[in-house]
């Protein structure tokens, strides 16, 4: 069995014929970062802070996301920092993001509280991709760190998954979208139907739909694959 052990292997760069299949989906992401921006922006001038959850399946373009915020706050000469979990998963590359589309970006990968401490000092935004992924042990220091930060006037910018496998919802993303400012849901097309609008994950593991008893996380291998689903699409075993 051959053993993948680069996010290139998951994340495979979108062909030109994709790319312009999926069109829509990176029109969709740059309607959600000039709204983003613009609240950033008035926010600056008015010194409120806030929050945004912004999350969707595979394909949907979370981290292209991410990397177009970043882009438009060094344009607007916005402070900010950018960061990810640091978990052992190939399909989360260590300091930097990646996107399908051939966009990356250099960030930070934190691990600790201490780390989470200096991301939140200085800075006027704070983008986090991959949320879902942070540890359970510092979940609720991370919520700690954002309310604080948001009522200092800053911004946080979270992307991610909010719906498992099997259709519930991560406990972070799910506070995340409770408290935040504007919610966004980046939608993808079904890879089994075609329909656009997906907003599940389907993962198979050697090509079987996942059990309901199955771990909420399970990294992507050569066994195990994820993709976008309509609810229609969306199968659990069990």
């Amino acid at each position: 069995m051959q053993k993948i052990t680069s996010v290139e292997e998951i994340k495979k760069l979108a062909t030109p014929e994709e790319l312009e299949l999926y069109s829509y989906v990176v029109d969709n992401v740059e309607l959600v970062v000039a709204e983003v921006m613009q609240m950033i922006l008035d926010g600056q001038k008015s010194g409120d802070g806030g929050q945004f959850l912004i999350y969707g399946p595979q394909n949907s373009g979370k981290t292209l996301l991410a990397c177009l915020i970043i882009d438009a706050l060094i344009k607007n000469k916005i402070t900010f920092v950018a960061i990810q979990p640091d978990v052992d998963r190939t399909d989360v590359p260590r300091n930097r993001y990646y996107s399908r589309s051939g966009v990356e970006r250099s960030v930070l990968s934190v691990k600790n509280k201490y780390d989470l401490i200096k991301v939140f000092d200085k800075n006027d935004v704070v983008i986090i991709d991959e949320v879902q992924f942070l540890p359970s042990e510092l979940q609720s220091f991370f919520l700690k760190m954002v309310s604080d930060f948001v009522r200092r006037g800053g911004w946080v910018v979270s992307v991610g998954i909010l719906y498992t496998a099997q259709g519930s919802e991560f406990l972070l993303p799910a506070v995340l979208k409770e408290k935040a400012t504007k919610n966004y849901e980046l939608t993808a097309t079904c890879l089994k139907c075609g329909v656009r609008g997906a907003r599940l994950n389907q993962r198979l593991v050697d090509g079987i739909p996942t059990s309901s008893d199955d771990p909420e996380l399970i990294p992507p291998s050569s066994k195990v694959v994820y993709e976008p689903r309509c609810g229609e699409c969306h199968v659990i075993n069990g």
